[in-house]
């Protein structure tokens, strides 16, 4: 077999332990899922997850660099400074936050994310508060560039819109994956959207 394609087997391999780990942690709780768990859900052998992962701790640091790249890719594209029309940045805020809603998998790590991650080392706590670090200094610079640009009121802070966008976000995201409460995706985006977006919009 070629180097390429073992490398690709074990990276799919690795990808299958974490999905069947992030449904077993959902599921049962980080503290009340073992590694014997994931073996046998895995159907795989004690040394094939250890090839993979150094502990059940780093399989759950994994998951959640992986899921947070994600997030953070999608995250920083919604730039209100970007030069076209509020109505089609609306929009692709409204595509944007509907794909990563509609993802199951995301909905099982946001989960695991604030029900479990949070209350364990603090290595995990300051990696997650790096993350909300990253996002509100991109926010903040959109919102500041919105306004260079006349498109948001000037007198507003933008550091304090960002946390604020931020906070009800999270709040949004607990209610959905923790309390997993039947949220209708499209009204509950719209009505963040316009909340904001009439109270910092120039023209709104």
């Amino acid at each position: 077999m070629k180097p390429k394609r073992k490398r690709r087997d074990g990276l799919l391999r690795q990808a299958q332990i974490m999905e069947i780990a992030l449904k077993l942690f959902a599921e049962k709780g980080y503290h009340g899922t073992s590694i014997d768990d994931i073996i046998a859900s895995a159907n795989i052998v004690k040394g094939t997850f250890y090839l993979h992962f150094e502990s059940k701790y780093h399989l759950l640091d994994t998951i959640i660099d992986s899921n947070l790249s994600l997030m953070f890719e999608s995250i920083k594209l919604l730039d209100i400074s970007m030069p076209k029309p509020i109505e089609e940045i609306k929009q692709f805020y409204i595509d944007t936050a509907r794909m990563l809603m509609q993802n199951e998998k995301l909905r099982l790590f946001v989960k695991v994310f604030f029900r479990d991650a949070l209350s364990l080392e603090q290595k995990l706590a300051d990696k997650v508060n790096y993350f909300f670090q990253q996002i509100t200094s991109i926010i903040s610079a959109y919102i500041a560039k919105a306004q260079q640009d006349g498109r948001v009121k000037p007198h507003l802070d933008a550091l304090v819109l960002s946390y604020s966008i931020i906070g009800s976000v999270k709040e949004v995201l607990y209610h959905w994956a923790v309390l997993e409460e039947n949220l209708d995706i499209d009204s509950t985006i719209t009505t963040l959207l316009d909340t904001y977006l009439s109270g910092m919009l120039q023209n709104a």
